[in-house]
């Protein structure tokens, strides 16, 4: 592949992940409101009466029941439009970054280190967009999961007695397609998948440079030293520890020695991207929990400390599964250990993304990439 046709594929996979989180141009509207319920009879006398009083109870029920969803039911689509106005900012954000790079570094591709130059820059912008878009389909599995619910509410109150003939609003409730992802929901991201897979250097004569310890010595690939331990293992000590960007200095530091990561220029690049994540992650809270996004719905259940048992913990926000499988040896076996958490983070970036021990990789993941918009990791 030419270092232009590279460009070009590129360009098709972010101009792809922007058009699927919508125009932006698109309109709600309005969910249709419960009924007003009547004013309650005044009692009289009998069977009939009784009837009657009874069945108004009911409506009056009912139609509150109905208002409740109905609110809970705007919440969600007001989220859900947020949620793919923001990813559309982030994605026009990646792409006028990588017209600028293009621009910027066009003039030097007669070269194989203008190639590299730019090859790379593009590759850093399509991890970005990959980032933005994994964090994109994440809350749209979760405002869809709350909107299923919401709608099985609808149902539940169907099911009910209808005195007086209290209307049936399930008709017009927008479920169901509704939500507003635009393009039919986030697309397949398969292209930009295969073509990040085969990204080896388009070009023969662009060789890789040294990566590795800032560019000195032999070029060496990611190292992961992580020693899985068993789930079970894994504690959940909710220590007072110390929080604030001063003290993730620290953690961070001690964490670099304990993965022998020596040389000044590679410890910088982890302490930036390490602290812009731990800022994005936790605002540097050791003991931080998310109990909203789809970690925390994947499983049944609560975990030793109280919080859903699949919930992200920590100032990395790791899940209790990657916490263990990417353990460092020697390390505290708590998860919210501020130094073992991020020493298995350190490890899960290197194994699932391959950054290198240098760290001169690092922000190709947008999450750590103090100048990009950030995304999930």
């Amino acid at each position: 592949m030419s270092v232009e046709a590279f460009v070009r594929a590129a360009g098709g996979v972010m101009g792809q992940a922007r058009d699927g989180f919508g125009t932006g141009v698109g309109v709600l509207l309005p969910l249709p409101s419960a009924p007003v319920p009547p004013s309650p009879l005044t009692p009289g006398e009998g069977q009939a009466a009784d009837g009657q009083q009874g069945a108004a109870t009911e409506q009056h029920h009912a139609a509150a029941a109905l208002g409740a969803l109905d609110d809970t039911g705007r919440s969600e689509l007001d989220a859900a439009a947020a949620s793919a106005a923001g990813g559309r900012v982030n994605m026009e954000a990646i792409i006028a970054q990588a017209v600028a790079d293009v621009e910027a570094l066009g003039l030097t591709t007669g070269t194989p280190e203008g190639q590299r130059a730019l090859i790379e820059a593009v590759k850093l912008r399509l991890e970005e967009t990959r980032g933005t878009v994994q964090t994109g389909a994440a809350d749209a599995g979760t405002h869809a999961a709350s909107t299923s619910a919401n709608a099985a509410g609808y149902g539940g109150v169907a099911s009910q007695p209808r005195a007086g003939g209290l209307p049936n609003m399930l008709s017009g409730m927008p479920m169901g397609g509704g939500m507003p992802m635009g393009g039919g929901g986030m697309p397949g991201f398969g292209g930009m998948s295969n073509l990040l897979s085969g990204l080896t250097t388009p070009l023969s004569t662009a060789s890789r440079a040294d990566s590795a310890g800032g560019g000195h010595g032999r070029a060496r690939g990611p190292v992961s030293e992580a020693a899985r331990i068993a789930l079970k293992d894994v504690r959940y000590d909710r220590t007072a520890f110390p929080m604030g960007k001063e003290a993730y200095r620290r953690y961070i530091s001690e964490a670099l020695d304990i993965m022998g990561v020596e040389d000044p220029k590679a410890r910088a690049r982890w302490m930036t991207g390490y602290l812009t994540a731990a800022a994005r992650e936790s605002s540097f809270n050791p003991l931080a929990v998310n109990t909203d996004d789809v970690n925390a719905r994947r499983l049944a259940g609560r975990g030793p400390d109280g919080f859903p048992a699949g919930s992200s913990r920590g100032g990395l926000q790791t899940i209790p599964e990657t916490f263990a499988q990417y353990h460092h040896p020697g390390t505290s076996t708590n998860i919210y250990d501020p130094v073992a958490n991020i020493c298995a983070s350190m490890n899960y970036v290197m194994g699932r993304y391959g950054v290198d021990r240098g760290g001169a990789n690092l922000f190709k993941v947008a999450q750590f990439n103090p100048n990009s918009a950030g995304g999930g990791y």
